[in-house]
């Protein structure tokens, strides 16, 4: 049986409105984030505070993860979808560091469990059976199908990529001319390598919200319980 007939043709891929309504709400929020980078560059050493192991920015980055995630594992069930919010969660999870956190205190304890359970060669088995088995039965498919229709979800999950390629790139940039840098410099690229995973975070949240599209045994299913509610 084909994925077609097996899963029928997503709902929310047959959408042509683009952004619509929301178009000019994503403009604004482009803009504001462009101005965020823009004070950034232009005071850098102000904004490293907020940029520090722990501080406000990989604290939102972690925050918006961790809800995705959370989100995800909610609103897309089924063993198909289920990766979704399992790498949300690991991304989540690679963004918080238990070094910052009192050796005995509660966050210390949780996250270096986590650390100490996914060092283990069978569970990180099991997660990439997981992840890529969902990526090549449900990801592929749908993403190919998104991608020739441009559905909002895929575009905002796209840029977000991009934002995550380009704060490495300022990392590795940083690594390797480090030292002939000066140290505004140096402080410059950290702080606008630290926004750019958070805005990638919020990316990641915004696509799980916007919603992975449904199919039509989903839309048949909902339509029915919605009829059922009226009677």
């Amino acid at each position: 049986m084909s994925y077609s007939e097996d899963h029928g043709p997503d709902t929310a891929l047959t959408s042509k409105n683009g952004f619509g309504a929301g178009r000019v709400a994503f403009c604004a929020v482009i803009a504001l984030a462009i101005g965020i980078l823009c004070a950034i560059s232009i005071w850098p050493m102000q904004a490293a505070a907020l940029n520090q192991e722990g501080g406000l920015i990989e604290t939102g980055s972690a925050a918006a993860l961790l809800a995705a995630g959370v989100a995800a594992l909610v609103r897309y069930r089924g063993i198909s979808r289920f990766y979704i919010g399992v790498v949300c969660l690991l991304l989540a999870e690679r963004e918080l560091e238990a070094d910052v956190y009192a050796t005995d205190s509660l966050p210390y304890q949780i996250l270096n469990g986590l650390d100490v359970m996914l060092d283990m060669t069978l569970v990180r088995v099991v997660l990439a059976v997981v992840v890529l088995g969902g990526v090549f039965w449900h990801g592929v498919p749908n993403a190919w199908q998104a991608l020739k229709i441009r559905a909002p979800f895929l575009m905002v999950f796209i840029l977000a990529g991009m934002l995550a390629v380009v704060a490495q790139g300022l990392e590795e940039i940083s690594s390797a001319f480090g030292d002939e840098m000066t140290m505004v410099m140096v402080v410059r690229l950290f702080a606008l390598e630290e926004t750019l995973e958070m805005y990638f975070s919020i990316g990641i949240l915004a696509a799980v919200l916007i919603g992975w599209p449904k199919t039509k045994t989903d839309e048949t299913s909902d339509e029915q319980i919605a009829k059922d509610n009226m009677r």
